[in-house]
Parts: structure tokens; sequence; C-alpha cells
């Protein structure tokens, strides 16, 4: 049986954010909780935490009467237990949700050539279309430059943002585009893979990557892609 906590109720400090430095909070050891509670105020059970073993994969299943059992009797504090454990909880899996698998751009020249002629030497901007993959969405910024021929002006761009939920994909269809002829033979250029992600009832959305990308985003979008339509069904 664990010793029982101190009587004395231990005053939260004013300025601790519950809420922050919570990041891997499953891999957390007693100690690691304790210290969490602890900074929350409820100092006085520390002891208790780590007496039970209650780490950071178990807190979050920890109800009021596993709490009793702790010899956590004071009521106000059992309340301040499972606010903080369901705390905990939402902010992990926000954090989880907007965790950033991967981050890329538009591959918009196909050598240092061409790029130097399309922004005048560097004088107008690249502005490339992004693309970020995180565990739920794809989300796709694209760029529609205004141009005067080949160049694309440093104003006056559009653009729009595509947060694509990654349970209404269907498939990811890749295609490699070679470099023209000449370039490949005087500048020793890159092709490029275009991504086409097909959507349920929105037709695709293309990205744009160099040679060599391709696959490993193609598999990356696939694989959170089968995890969130798991996570759906479940």
């Amino acid at each position: 049986m664990a010793p029982p906590p101190a009587t004395m109720y231990e005053a939260m400090p004013e300025q601790y954010d519950s809420t922050v430095e919570i990041d891997g909070y499953t891999n957390w050891t007693a100690d690691e909780v304790a210290d969490y509670f602890e900074k929350s105020g409820l100092g006085d059970y520390r002891e208790t935490i780590i007496y039970h073993k209650i780490t950071g994969k178990i807190a979050p299943q920890l109800n009021d009467g596993d709490l009793k059992d702790m010899g956590i009797e004071i009521v106000g504090d059992r309340c301040r237990f499972r606010q903080l454990i369901k705390t905990m909880s939402r902010k992990a899996r926000h954090m989880q949700r907007n965790k950033i698998i991967w981050s890329g751009k538009e591959q918009l020249w196909f050598d240092c050539w061409e790029k130097c002629m399309g922004t005048c030497c560097g004088i107008f901007p690249e502005d490339p279309s992004t693309y970020k993959l995180t565990n739920n969405h794809l989300r796709v910024r694209t760029v529609d430059p205004l141009r005067v021929g080949p160049i694309r002006l440093c104003c006056c761009h559009k653009y729009h943002v595509n947060n694509i939920d990654l349970t209404t994909v269907e498939d990811v269809d890749m295609n490699g585009i070679p470099a023209p002829f000449l370039q490949q033979c005087l500048c020793f250029s890159s092709g490029k893979e275009i991504l086409d992600v097909s959507i349920t009832g929105e037709g695709s959305v293309s990205l744009i990557l160099g040679e060599g990308e391709g696959e490993t985003v193609s598999n990356l979008i696939m694989n959170q892609v089968e995890e969130s339509q798991m996570i759906e069904r479940d």
C-alpha cells in the first residue's frame, strides 16, 4: 500500500501551462509522469504515482475508481487528475494530427540554366508550389504565377490551398518526365516526376517533384492514407 499523501494541497504555479511539453508522453516513465502532475499542482501524489508505476501509456487509462484505489481520497484532487489526463490526451492527439511527416516544393526547372532564364538571372522570384504531408492531411499550396512569355513575374501571383483529407485519397500514380535532350547533353539536366493524387469526388491534384523523389513520396502518402482509413473504420 502506498504511503498516504500529505493533506496540504500544493498550489499550481500561475504561469505553468499544462498543455505544453507533452510530446511523446506515451513514452514517459513513472517519474516523468509524476513530474508533469507535480508541475500542475499535484505534487503531493508524486510518490503515489511512482509507487503504482503510472507510466505515460497507463496514465490516459486511469478512471475515478483507479484513482481511489491509489489512495487519492480528495474528490477535488481526483477531478484535477482527470482534467489533466483529458488535457494531456487531447493535446497529444492535436500534436500527432499536425505532425509533419514530409514537406517539399515544386520542381520548377530542369537545370540551373533554365532557372536562370526563367527568373531573368534571379531578378524574379521562383515562388514554387509547396507540399506538406501530416498524419491526416496533404496540404497543397498551388501557385499560378503571372507570366510574360516564359518569365514568371515577381508580383500578382495567384494561389490556392487544398487541404486534402487522406481518407478521401483513392490512389497515387507517378509519371516521369525526362529533361529535353539538348539540356541532358549540355547541362546534365535531371528529369521531373509527377504524382497524380486521385481524390474521391474531386478529380486529382498533381505534385511536381525532382527526379528520384516520386517513389519515396508516393509510398509516404499511401502509408498515411492506409493509416487514416484504418483509424476511420475503427
